[in-house]
């Protein structure tokens, strides 16, 4: 260790011939501090070199996790947008779908009225029969017909309000489901009713001729030529044409008198009749049922008759009424 006591001279010559050559000396003790702090600055210097590195490198990587999960985000985020679209579309289909539906809902509502007013029976309506009623005067074509106009977003607060107003209408149309169902099994049964009154009800024309020849009422007798009174309606045809039921009913009588000829009474309940006379022939017995429009009879001339035809009349509660206003149909125009 003796050579820190030392002293050690460094000369530092110039290129230049004129220039002095500087000396300085250096203890040993002087000299090893240097070197090992010169040497501690680089040993730094290569630590901080590789650390930097290390940090350069672990910021690349943190940036490319950055960077992926930036793109897994706006992915997420544009997945989200889409299927939000998707949810503000179908609400907005679930709303017209509603308004389709009260629009339905008011047509059956009109159509039930329309039965009840065919049926007789008194149409009182309902709060829900009514808004739906209203709502339909505003319907829209929901087809896609005849639309356009400029496409914009909508805002949270109008989809908010669309699912609002939409959730509102499903809960009427409920509602309304719920008011009609009791309403239309009062109605289907008053319009059964409706159908077994018209079975019993003398509506169709006895006979396939639309001649008349002699109406209801008084008359000049066509034997005396005096003011009598005709209590039915006289259609005119050939000898053999068929004679129909004019209601559903049972027969009570069959034939022969002198002023009637061949003739054919009916009962049909509630109080009406009818009666057929001058027939050539009697296709049914008393106590027989038969339906309207079934064959009972054929077209004559027997008993006070003036060529073939057939004397009609109808009885309402015993009393003979004008045939006239119950020929409302044909034989044809039957349902089975």
């Amino acid at each position: 260790m003796k050579w820190r006591r030392h002293k050690f001279t460094f000369m530092v010559i110039p290129d230049e011939a004129n220039k002095q050559v500087v000396r300085f000396q250096l203890s040993g003790a002087t000299l090893l501090s240097t070197l090992i702090l010169l040497v501690v600055l680089a040993v730094t210097a290569a630590a901080s070199m590789v650390m930097y590195g290390k940090r350069a490198n672990e910021v690349g990587r943190l940036q490319q996790e950055l960077a992926s999960s930036t793109g897994q985000y706006e992915k997420i985020i544009s997945d989200k947008d889409r299927h939000i679209g998707d949810l503000q579309t179908e609400v907005a289909g679930l709303s017209d779908q509603a308004k389709k539906i009260q629009n339905k809902m008011a047509d059956i509502h009109k159509l039930e009225s329309q039965l009840k007013k065919i049926a007789g029976i008194p149409n009182a309506g309902s709060a829900s029969g009514t808004k739906a009623s209203a709502d339909n005067q505003d319907a829209y074509a929901m087809d896609g017909e005849g639309t356009g106009g400029e496409e914009l977003p909508v805002t949270d607060e109008e989809i908010d309000g669309l699912l609002l107003q939409t959730t509102r209408d499903f809960s009427d149309i409920a509602g309304m489901i719920d008011e009609m169902k009791p309403r239309l099994e009062q109605t289907k049964d008053a319009v059964l009713n409706m159908q077994n009154r018209l079975r019993v009800t003398p509506t169709i024309w006895p006979a396939d001729s639309r001649k008349i020849t002699s109406p209801f009422g008084v008359r000049r007798d066509p034997f005396t030529h005096r003011a009598r009174f005709h209590a039915g309606l006289d259609i005119s045809g050939d000898i053999g044409d068929p004679i129909y039921a004019a209601a559903d009913g049972m027969v009570t009588h069959t034939g022969y008198d002198g002023s009637h000829g061949n003739n054919v009474m009916i009962l049909h309940g509630n109080g009406i009749a009818t009666h057929y006379s001058h027939l050539s022939k009697i296709l049914v017995k008393p106590g027989t049922k038969v339906r309207k429009g079934d064959l009972i009879a054929e077209m004559g001339s027997t008993g006070r008759s003036t060529g073939p035809h057939l004397h009609y009349e109808v009885y309402v509660g015993g009393k003979q009424v004008d045939p006239q206003p119950y020929l409302q149909n044909s034989r044809e125009d039957i349902r089975p």
